[in-house]
């Protein structure tokens, strides 16, 4: 079976940074600090848990038929949660884990799959996020997405970013326009513009949108949102919402007491029908083309 999904990334080259209330000469500052560099001491501490020994995980082969058979020894552990914890752990989109079950390519897999039901990488609160009413934070060593109120974790999700680490560009920006059925000017398989849905603009041709997650650097820049995440993203973030792209939880701290946000969210656009966005275009789930 062939699948086509007719949503891709979007720069190809390394973008310039737009960042909010930063000069160029100070986006220097947002380059990855040497791993002797002792933190300032107003940098707040990330409330990050140590990983335990249930949380252990190894690289190894696993088929459908087991996660069936966890199934029926741990009613709560379905098949598809259990497929969610996969893709999380290895950051793609379900598909592509199912496929490389089949053809029995190593994943990262848990050792106590049960331990994994509400884990995430990101820390469920952050104190410095409190300034922002609503925050969007990308972790790119992680491969990770969340959006935080108020400092507290709303809900996470993994994703893809740049090809190359440096076309996503460590940085605090906002969301500065918000599209349902964004065109990137990069084709599809069929030559013609790649429809990105549920598209939040950061900065220059980078967009937080919904895209095929293949991997952990697979856009052309872009930040690829799976389906599932994409649509409450785009229905909780505002136009302003900050958005914090940083290189890794260690640089978490620093990064997010650099600069304040000077613009308060806007009105969102009006909220979608149910199956429908904005505009009355068909939801992501019905642009996928399949040939089998």
């Amino acid at each position: 079976m062939i699948i086509l999904l007719l949503v891709s990334g979007c720069a190809t080259t390394p973008v310039e940074t737009e960042q909010i209330g930063v000069t160029q000469e100070e986006s220097a500052e947002f380059a990855p600090a040497p791993p002797t560099v002792v933190a300032p001491p107003r940098t707040p501490k990330v409330s990050v848990k140590p990983v335990a020994k249930n949380f252990a995980t190894i690289r190894r082969v696993i088929t459908e038929k087991e996660l069936r058979r966890m199934e029926e020894k741990d009613p709560d552990m379905g098949f598809y949660r259990s497929l969610e914890i996969l893709c999380r752990l290895n950051r793609k989109d379900k598909e592509y884990i199912r496929k490389d079950m089949k053809q029995k390519r190593p994943l990262i897999v848990p050792k106590d799959f049960a331990s994994y039901k509400n884990w995430s990488p990101l820390p469920r609160t952050i104190t410095a996020a409190r300034k922002f009413p609503k925050l969007i934070l990308v972790v790119k060593n992680i491969h990770f997405l969340g959006w935080y109120q108020n400092g507290t974790l709303v809900s996470d999700t993994y994703v893809c970013i740049g090809k190359m680490n440096t076309w996503t560009k460590r940085g605090l920006y906002k969301v500065k326009e918000k599209d349902p059925s964004h065109m990137s000017t990069y084709p599809n398989a069929y030559g013609e513009p790649s429809l990105m849905p549920n598209a939040l603009h950061i900065y220059e041709r980078v967009w937080i949108h919904t895209g095929d997650v293949i991997g952990p650097n697979c856009s052309h820049g872009c930040i690829n949102v799976p389906i599932a995440h994409a649509d409450r993203l785009y229905d909780w973030a505002d136009i302003g919402t900050a958005v914090l792209i940083t290189e890794s939880l260690m640089d978490l701290g620093r990064d997010i007491m650099r600069v304040p946000v000077e613009n308060q969210p806007q009105k969102s656009p009006p909220a979608r029908e149910q199956g429908k966005t904005v505009d009355g275009e068909p939801k992501m789930e019905d642009v996928r083309q399949r040939t089998l």
